[in-house]
């Protein structure tokens, strides 16, 4: 089957990595900004696409307004091209926090987004992580929510002795869980206990004792470090003896390198999901793009 894939600009090298991974054609595409701030780009060889499946490829960090706008402007140029089919590969879907109206008046930005990919013409949506699955229904059927922290987690274990996963919160807890039943390691997450006397707050993992155990805390998203870093120094109070962490996306503002140096974290995994890479002795880079293309390849049934 002939399979081309159109690249957004942040995302263009990783881009042209899994379309070797697919055995796909990659397209040059051409992008300029006109003097006003409006983009333009231009599929090069487009009339090869004609009757043929597309993936368009593209991820939210950083620039995210300019990403949206670009990746569904890529969309539609497949579209009139002729492409049979469009795969939409996002590996960081923006706004997928905002995933329901918490005060009167707001938007589901998370809601727009999705939308919009499909309306103008995605046919089937691949995201890693998001943030909140449920944001996929949004897209309707043909979705793709890539979990990636087996490859994470195991990563981490070249650093880890007696390791327990953990997650910062219950709502981060099927992360750990999905590592830990793939790799047969212990999780847990972490939990809040006020005392009523002095109204002081304990953070500890639910039922596991991380003393004299290596702990890999899990989580989607790292802004600006400063959920992860607290919940390393806890942890490390408790009598943990090193922190590693996994995170899918790693967006880092805003100080949070500097953050979790200062909490004692040893390493970070991070998934090459952004248009950015921090050179940075505290962090490490996984490889996700097999899994994006084993999934790829089914909805396309490439076999």
């Amino acid at each position: 089957m002939d399979v081309y894939v159109a690249p957004g600009i942040s995302y263009a090298s990783e881009a042209k990595r899994l379309s070797s991974y697919l055995g796909a054609t990659y397209l040059e595409v051409r992008h300029k900004v006109f003097p006003d701030g409006e983009r333009y780009l231009r599929i090069e060889g487009s009339s090869r696409v004609d009757g043929k499946p597309v993936v368009v490829v593209n991820t939210m960090f950083p620039n995210q307004n300019d990403s949206f706008i670009e990746t569904l402007m890529l969309i539609n140029a497949a579209k009139k091209a002729g492409a049979s089919k469009i795969v939409t590969f996002i590996p960081y879907l923006a706004y997928a926090r905002q995933d329901k109206v918490f005060l009167e008046g707001e938007p589901i930005s998370a809601e727009v987004v999705v939308k919009a990919i499909r309306n103008v013409g995605g046919d089937c949506l691949v995201v890693v992580d998001a943030h909140s699955e449920k944001v996929l229904r949004f897209f309707g059927t043909c979705t793709v929510n890539l979990l990636v922290f087996d490859k994470l987690v195991e990563k981490a274990l070249q650093h880890t002795n007696n390791p327990v996963i953990i997650a910062p919160d219950e709502g981060a807890l099927h992360r750990a869980e999905y590592a830990a039943k793939k790799l047969g390691l212990d999780y847990d997450y972490l939990v809040k206990h006020r005392d009523r006397e002095t109204g002081s707050i304990r953070i500890e993992p639910k039922e596991i004792s991380v003393k004299e155990r290596d702990v890999i805390i899990v989580d989607d998203i790292i802004s600006t470090g400063g959920t992860i870093a607290e919940a390393a120094k806890m942890i490390l109070s408790q009598g943990a003896r090193r922190i590693v962490v996994a995170a899918s996306h790693g967006l880092l503002v805003g100080g949070a390198l500097e953050k979790m140096r200062k909490a004692g974290i040893y390493r970070v995994y991070l998934a090459n999901t952004l248009g950015v890479k921090y050179d940075d002795p505290l962090i490490e880079y996984v490889d996700i793009l097999d899994v994006a293309a084993n999934a790829i390849r089914s909805l396309l049934g490439m076999g």
